[in-house]
């Protein structure tokens, strides 16, 4: 169980008492050390293996735990230790103990978009995508795991949000479903609710292992510290250093503080990389080292040196991106060559140009295969097929394909009787004309024929005759006939995954939250798996690795994004250049352009301020000058209050030049209204702002 680890690795195998931080640097071996230990536990420790519980973010990391320790001890006694991720624990736990909390076993897993649709049909006279921040602040709120109930002044100052938060709460609640903050939120509502169901998980579970440990929420570590009592054995596994999920709710306090929130924490790090060359390694701690909120440690490898990295600086975008094809055709090899960017809109350029110099790529983080249309369509038909009463999944299908409802006939269908949908549809006579009456009872009528043939057929076939009826395939195949895509194609993808789940009703549900909760699953396969080079963002890097990486975009306002953030939004953005130079394993590229286009302008841009941080031992650069600051001649007046007036030109060092558009005091002090080159308009107290002011031509 212990051979071919490291000392460290071992210490942190055959530990089993109490709390124990394993700090796991980028390329250290954690997965091994998870896997090991969950086996070391079992086979020398003789504990009973449905005593383990392991945690993890991923379907795909939770799969190959699975797979990993089922050829290190026995199948079977593999299969009974419990290893999901966070969302897939907290769905197992809520449909052992739906009736606890009044909550319908047959529940609907919620994503964002139905989320959103839900709040939509509580204010439908609000457009969806000014609904869309309020739905993603709701979500953020869980993560914290506040309630409806909880005072949430210190989360948002908006004065309709907790309104919203209320009704959207009651709303999914008398609905019978869930979403993805309820998995957690509810059973840490069942666990303070309920007492006895919380001991009897503490007697079960006395080893407890969660992998990322750094991506954990509020809600999430409320929910360790329900399940943790002295005597049993937390493990968390995760490196500060990768923490860059913020704006998911990730909170790196977690993995900070865990010595201090867990007395008595044994604290080892891993610190050997078995997967960069020495001068990627060194170049990545010079970058993290100047982070002050993390622990301390310094990774190291056995490989050689290596190359430095090669640092371009060219004139724009698309010189960028045919720099990128260049150093591709020079590597002479496609797959495992990555190119990063920091936003989603930057791989249009290297688009253009590999497409024209016929260069293979694959972009991972496009439309997933669970967002499309038609997968959706089929989707919500099978949930309501579960949960007749899912008023999302009801309001998508019911008029899809066309028949004869309008909104107005939708809503009286939705009155008529809310508890059952599909019975509303079949009743639709006593509320509706007779046209539209008779497409939704035929609706109603179809589907309960459906339901009710559900246990004597075969999930597959089960599923293609509901998607059949519902003319649902018509629909999508006239749809790839005009626009010449596979859509009917997806649906029979979506058909084929189903072919590994048992029938009836228990087989359906089963892959109805496979589904949700592994978007993944299915129609999309690993970029590691496709042929050509990989356009991919920093974030989505996050656990690949890359023989060569190209790493674009290194410049301020773009990464960082936001060049005055607080010292913990620098932090967090520093700590996604540490991840994304530990992608690569031997030949890093890194590119900064003087000019790009911002908002429809092209702007001057500066080189970010890590590419200062970098140790120059490490980094070699081949070519070109940055970018210099524009002059700004100063009008020999001083910086006062009150010194500025519409027209005047200014620049700013993060937004560039600009112009004065409106200038006025409140409470004492000036305000002004700047227009910039890019499009974008700010207001700034300019005894604060560093707006400098620039001669006329």
């Amino acid at each position: 169980m212990l051979e071919g680890l490291n000392e460290q690795q071992q210490q942190a195998v055959r530990a089993e008492d109490g709390p124990l931080l394993v700090l796991a640097g980028a390329g250290s071996g954690k997965t091994r050390v998870i896997i090991h230990k969950i086996a070391y536990a079992v086979r020398v420790l003789h504990q009973d293996p449905a005593g383990i519980l392991a945690v993890t973010f991923t379907n795909k990391a939770a799969e190959e735990m699975r797979q990993r320790l089922s050829g290190m001890i026995d199948p079977h006694q593999a299969s009974r230790a419990v290893i999901r991720t966070f969302h897939s624990f907290g769905a197992w736990v809520l449909r052992r103990y739906a009736d606890r909390l009044g909550l319908s076993r047959d529940f609907t897993i919620y994503d964002d978009e139905d989320s959103l649709s839900l709040l939509h049909t509580l204010y439908p006279a609000q457009k969806r995508r000014d609904l869309a921040p309020y739905m993603r602040a709701i979500s953020r709120i869980k993560d914290r795991g506040l309630s409806p109930g909880d005072d949430i002044s210190a989360f948002t100052q908006d004065p309709k949000l907790p309104e919203m938060y209320r009704r959207y709460q009651r709303r999914i609640r008398e609905i019978g479903n869930v979403d993805f903050g309820d998995l957690i939120t509810r059973m840490i509502e069942l666990f303070k609710a309920h007492p006895d169901i919380l001991a009897d998980f503490r007697r079960r579970f006395r080893m407890v292992l969660v992998d990322e440990y750094q991506d954990t929420n509020a809600a999430q570590f409320e929910l360790l510290k329900l399940l943790y009592e002295p005597g049993m054995h937390l493990c968390v596994v995760g490196d500060d250093d990768q923490s860059i999920y913020r704006f998911r709710g990730a909170e790196v306090e977690n993995i900070l503080k865990f010595p201090d929130l867990f007395p008595g924490t044994q604290v080892i790090a891993l610190e050997q990389n078995y997967r960069s060359s020495g001068h990627i390694l060194a170049l990545a701690s010079s970058v993290v080292s100047r982070n002050r909120s993390r622990h301390p440690k310094t990774l190291w490898g056995e490989k050689p040196m290596g190359k430095p990295a090669q640092l371009f600086f060219v004139n724009d975008h698309m010189a960028e991106a045919e720099l990128s094809a260049r150093l591709v055709r020079q590597w002479g090899v496609y797959d495992g060559t990555a190119v990063l960017y920091r936003t989603n809109a930057q791989s249009a350029a290297f688009e253009t140009v590999f497409l024209r110099e016929q260069i293979p790529y694959k972009i991972v983080g496009a439309l997933r295969f669970y967002e499309r249309e038609e997968i959706k369509d089929a989707l919500a038909l099978l949930a309501l097929a579960v949960n007749p009463a899912d008023e999302i999944a009801f309001r998508r299908m019911i008029n899809k394909p066309a028949r004869g409802l309008g909104k107005t006939s939708v809503e009286k269908l939705l009155s008529h009787r809310r508890d059952d949908l599909l019975a509303a549809s079949r009743e639709a006579s006593s509320v509706l004309s007779s046209r539209a009456a008779s497409g939704a009872e035929d609706f109603g009528r179809w589907m309960e024929e459906s339901r009710r043939s559900l246990e004597q057929q075969d999930l597959p076939g089960w599923i293609t005759e509901v998607l059949t009826r519902s003319g649902l395939i018509a629909y999508h195949r006239k749809q790839d006939e005009v626009a010449s895509t596979q859509k009917e194609q997806n649906l029979e993808e979506l058909v084929n995954a189903s072919a590994s789940y048992p029938g009836g009703l228990e087989g359906l549900r089963a892959f109805l939250e496979s589904m949700e909760l592994d978007r993944a699953r299915v129609g999309r396969k690993d970029p590691s798996e496709e042929h050509g080079v990989t356009l991919i963002t920093m974030h989505n890097t996050k656990g690949l690795e890359f023989p060569r990486v190209i790493i674009t975009g290194l410049e301020e306002g773009l990464f960082p994004s936001r060049p005055r953030g607080s010292d913990q939004e620098i932090e967090e953005e520093r700590r996604i250049f540490y991840v994304s130079i530990t992608r690569c394993m031997e030949e890093l590229c890194l590119t900064s352009c003087r000019r790009r286009f911002l908002w429809g302008r092209s702007t001057v841009q500066m080189p970010s301020r890590f590419l200062q941080e970098l140790d120059e031992e490490h980094v070699t650069v081949v070519g070109g000058e940055p970018a210099r600051r524009p002059s700004a001649p100063s009008t020999g007046r001083p910086r006062e209050p009150g010194q500025f007036s519409p027209g005047e030109r200014i620049y700013h060092d993060a937004y560039g030049p600009g112009f004065i558009t409106a200038s006025w005091r409140e409470d004492g002090r000036e305000v002004v209204t700047v227009q910039f080159e890019t499009g974008r308009t700010c207001r700034f107290l300019p005894e604060y702002a560093p707006l400098e002011k620039v001669a006329q031509d």
